[in-house]
């Protein structure tokens, strides 16, 4: 489950340029406007808005859902041996992110291949970890890390942190799957 708030919160810039693509709501200045009626402004653009912005918001009760584990229970600190800085993992999710929206989701056929796409990219982050290279986490001032540390269990994992991590440094760590941990510098 835990994977499946990752995933959404990752999408949040998809959703959100997905609003700006789909959304058709008439706009009008002039002292005679008057409301169209619900039934004019339920057209295909408008439910992906809406689903799309419901799905923003789910991303940020998960974000905070994610901070407030964050402030639990972390294991005890280990000490860095070798690190690598991967923030360029970033720059790929976005780049798939923004390929999406060059598809017309303006039709019936274009919202089902839109529903199709997000669950196998749901499926694949979800099953090969990559969850952790959101760009949203870059937005909000997130590092990632491949790391060595004293643990062996932990040697070759990806550390996720708002902190900026060197070699000899003492960090605590929540497991958020095989693999991938979220840190915090001690």
């Amino acid at each position: 489950m835990r994977e499946l708030k990752l995933f959404i919160m990752s999408f949040w810039i998809f959703f959100l340029l997905l609003i700006v693509v789909t959304i058709d709501f008439p706009i009008c200045i002039e002292d005679q406007c008057k409301f169209i009626g619900f039934k004019n402004l339920l057209t295909i653009n408008n439910i992906i808005a809406f689903g799309s912005f419901l799905l923003i918001v789910m991303g940020m009760i998960f974000y905070y859902q994610f901070l407030n584990g964050l402030k639990g229970d972390l294991d005890l600190p280990v000490k860095i041996e070798k690190i690598e800085n991967i923030n360029y993992e970033y720059f790929a999710l976005l780049m798939t992110i923004i390929s999406l929206i060059a598809f017309d989701f303006t039709t019936i056929r274009g919202l089902v291949l839109l529903i199709v796409l997000l669950i196998i990219l749901g499926a694949i982050f979800m099953k090969t970890n990559l969850f952790y290279s959101n760009p949203s986490f870059a937005l909000l001032g997130f590092h990632i890390y491949k790391a060595d540390t004293n643990n062996e269990s932990l040697d070759n994992s990806i550390f996720i942190t708002k902190d900026k991590i060197q070699i000899g440094d003492k960090v605590k760590y929540l497991k958020i799957s095989e693999k991938v941990y979220f840190t915090k510098k001690v």
